[in-house]
Order: structure tokens, then sequence, then C-alpha cells
């Protein structure tokens, strides 16, 4: 999957599977994760949110199952 960079505090790039419904997410400390069935609203949400941290904080994380990859 493709992430684009993006500019915030806590996130570095994002990435997203419109036919899986996976987001992927790099933090800027250095992780990558993919998040399972999150809808294309919350990752359009997502980049497009002014604080791109605090929407993938209170929207994103332990909201949906996700895995550490890499």
């Amino acid at each position: 999957m493709t992430r684009k960079i993006i500019l915030s505090s806590g996130l570095k790039s994002v990435g997203y599977d419109t036919i899986a419904h996976v987001l992927e997410v790099e933090l800027q400390s250095g992780p990558v994760s993919r998040y399972f069935d999150v809808p294309l609203s919350v990752y359009e949400a997502l980049i497009s949110a002014p604080s791109k941290t605090q929407y993938f904080n209170d929207n994103v994380a332990g909201k949906y199952e996700s895995r550490p990859i890499g």
C-alpha cells in the first residue's frame, strides 16, 4: 500500500486500501500499523482534519482492530 507523507506532529504518513478498507498509519516515532474495516469517510476526514494527530487519537486509535507491520 502506498502511503502519503502528511504534515502532522504525531503522524508521518497514511495510506488507505479502498477495496479492503484498511488504513495504514506510520507514526513520527517510527511504528507502522494497519487498521481494519475503516470506512473511507474516516480516512478522508483524517486527511482533511486540521489536527491529524488529534483526529487519529479520537477516531481511529483504539476504535478499530489493528496490527503492527514491518
